[in-house]
């Protein structure tokens, strides 16, 4: 999910490589101030929000806001007191309160020091489906002529909404499939060298792919209410990301035009650098209020969205260049192997592998085992091969 001000943030430090002269707003005040971040939906539970203070732009960080209560309320009288799973991070029951279309839902919560913040009911609107999700090659230009960026676009294609007018926000989920460069054939541990059973074992893993951009679009200014060929995240061949396969969830949300005008916003000022000299980078609340104080206004945002998704694999693509680091071997991988003797159980067990011709090389430890660069060997559910 969102996290408004840490993008803030991010959008501050960068004025600090700018050539233009930065404005730097007096920023005390924007400290330790309750940042919502949660919905509720059409689809089935749990739901999740997360309560955690504003931070400091020159130490940013995630700082948990623990034992509160988190209620969410429709307008008929259903309600449901969240679990905190976590410091800051609470929960619906997987049988408790569900989004349903057309109703009200708003949400409550009670700080340990008994302030109440809420927002305002939000209508669930009927969601509208998404017709496909594809992505075609592209080459992109950059600054320099002769480093072009290679890489896929994303595309989507919504069905025809039931309303001429429908706001959307998509929330994009990446995964992927990578392997190591070598695969191990010994193993050393406990002072002896012994053959490593299942050479490939640790060879191939999956990770999650962080995507933090925000998409947002209307059907306000079309002639259908249908959007056509709108482009989502770019995932370009500098890492190995597409170097076997990638699973991209996304996730379709129609919201109401106020949400819709907090995302658009926030998406403008997380892409456009020049928004950063143009406004007040904290101006932008979110819509949980003090019910006491309505001058103190919450970051971030409470969605009420109905939603609709779907799940795209993309294959390695074959037309174009890739660019990510390879490992290789050397002479002072041959060396390691050579005084593997002299090393200790703080660096036990260290993975051997060979060359084309059967010497053995200690390679930094990434080049054998897949886990190293941040992944598990544990295929994911969902995954399709």
């Amino acid at each position: 999910m969102i996290k408004l001000p840490n993008i803030l943030i991010m959008g501050l430090v960068f004025m600090l490589f700018s050539c233009k002269e930065a404005y730097w707003p007096e920023l005390d005040k924007y400290e330790d101030l309750l940042v919502v971040d949660g919905l509720i939906t059409n689809s089935p539970g749990p739901y999740m929000v997360k309560l955690s203070l504003s931070s400091i732009v020159q130490n940013p960080e995630f700082i948990p806001y623990p034992n509160a209560q988190v209620i969410i309320a429709d307008s008929e009288g259903t309600e449901e007191i969240l679990t905190e799973t976590e410091p800051g991070i609470y929960q619906t029951s997987i049988n408790g309160i569900r989004g349903e279309v057309g109703k009200k839902y708003k949400i409550i919560i009670t700080t340990p020091d008994e302030k109440i913040y809420e927002s305002k009911y939000q209508v669930l609107k009927e969601p509208v489906g998404i017709e496909d999700v594809y992505v075609e090659s592209e080459i992109i230009q950059t600054e320099n002529d002769y480093e072009p960026l290679y890489g896929v676009q994303v595309y989507i294609d919504t069905e025809l909404a039931p309303i001429d007018t429908s706001f959307f926000l998509w929330r994009l989920y990446g995964d992927y499939k990578y392997e190591s460069d070598f695969v191990i054939r010994y193993i050393y541990d406990n002072d002896q060298l012994s053959v490593f059973s299942n050479s490939d074992s640790l060879k191939t893993c999956y990770i999650k792919d962080n995507i933090t951009s925000l998409f947002t679009m209307s059907t306000q200014q079309l002639t259908t209410p249908e959007i056509k060929k709108l482009p989502l995240n770019f995932i370009d061949t500098r890492t190995r990301k597409l170097s076997i396969r990638y699973s991209l969830l996304v996730k379709q949300l129609s919201i109401d035009e106020k949400a819709y005008d907090f995302y658009s916003e926030l998406q403008e000022m997380a892409s456009d650098q020049e928004a950063i000299f143009t406004q007040q980078p904290y101006q932008l609340r979110g819509n949980v209020y003090n019910k006491s104080n309505p001058a103190d206004v919450g970051l971030g945002y409470f969605l009420v969205a109905a939603t609709a998704e779907k799940r795209i694999f993309i294959d390695r693509p074959d037309d174009l260049l890739f660019s990510y680091d390879i490992c290789n071997i050397n002479e002072n991988n041959y060396k390691a192997f050579a005084e593997i003797g002299d090393t200790g159980p703080a660096e036990w067990p260290i993975y051997v592998t060979t060359d084309a011709n059967g010497y053995g090389a200690v390679t930094n430890q990434g080049c054998v085992d897949c886990r190293q660069k941040g992944g598990t060997i544990l295929k994911p559910e969902f995954w399709e091969d």
